[in-house]
């Protein structure tokens, strides 16, 4: 299953990223880095859990679920986003309590740590974004919009970091601050897209329509074919990996019942050839 073959591919990534992070924030006593590090063990969690779902939103239809059960797709997003809001909201809470405490400078090395994070997460969710528009997965390119504030979030740790280390070298006491404000700006950010991946998941489960572009083609194609004089309304419902389709198509007026039937059926073997098209409504209209 492609769809697994690139979670796999991003738990890898992740599970190094996470240890690193971590491993290197208690190391060199860097609150931001640690608190990134947390950040990426959603991402983690993430994909462990999006890997269990992704088996079970890509079986077949069935007698309880003739439409398939694409959208358990949509619930994972949703609890995805808001595992992410749940961590989020701890990591701001832990750095607001403690700000005040007794600063301790991060190592410089942190810096070369932090350089090291952001290029590998950039590369990473650029291929999770990627993949999420190729396959049309909304779970894909959820954990690739988590996966880039992964990226944003390491670049805010590195200015807090570089902050602090100047900070306690010419000894200017407010940029000592910066780590632990960096990771206050981490924990924003993160609500930020947590909120967005929710909201977009709450949209497809109400019923999302397919992008204009596909409905366009998808309308072309069916009018080239033989019997159709035109496409008079077309409705393409996500349903986690795949479309419902619902189509009114015009017939002549003049020919029998059966030869709009088989009108009928030509559209709609041809839109099941489509491999993420699974249900097929035509309505035949007649035209003078």
């Amino acid at each position: 299953m492609k769809h697994s073959k690139v979670m796999r591919k991003s738990l890898l990534v992740n599970t190094l990223l996470v240890i690193t992070k971590i491993f290197t924030g208690f190391l060199f006593k860097s609150t931001a880095l640690i608190a990134d590090g947390i950040h990426s063990l959603s991402d983690l969690m993430s994909d462990v859990f999006v890997l269990v779902g992704l088996k079970q939103a890509t079986k077949p239809p069935d007698d309880e679920h003739p439409f398939g059960h694409g959208k358990l797709e949509y619930v994972l997003s949703m609890l995805l986003g808001l595992s992410i809001l749940v961590v989020a909201y701890q990591l701001v809470r832990n750095v607001v309590v403690n700000f005040r405490n007794e600063l301790t400078t991060p190592s410089l090395l942190t810096i070369y740590v932090v350089i090291f994070v952001v290029v590998s997460k950039f590369i990473l969710s650029r291929y999770l974004i990627s993949r999420g528009n190729a396959l049309e997965s909304q779970v894909i390119l959820a954990s690739g919009k988590e996966s880039f504030t992964d990226v944003v979030s390491s670049i805010i740790v590195f200015v807090g970091v570089v902050a602090s280390v100047l900070g306690d070298r010419y000894g200017i006491n407010w940029l000592r601050y910066g780590d632990n404000a960096a990771g206050i700006v981490i924990g924003i950010f993160i609500v930020k897209v947590a909120l967005e991946i929710i909201i977009d998941a709450v949209r497809s489960l109400l019923g999302k329509s397919a992008k204009p572009e596909l409905l366009a083609s998808i309308k072309s194609s069916v009018e080239a074919l033989e019997g159709v004089l035109g496409v008079d309304h077309l409705d393409m419902i996500e349903f986690g990996y795949y479309y419902q389709v619902m189509i009114d198509i015009a017939v002549d007026a003049s020919i029998t019942v059966k030869e709009g039937h088989d009108v009928a059926s030509k559209v709609k073997r041809h839109l099941k050839t489509k491999e993420n098209i699974l249900h097929v409504i035509v309505h035949v209209n007649p035209k003078e």
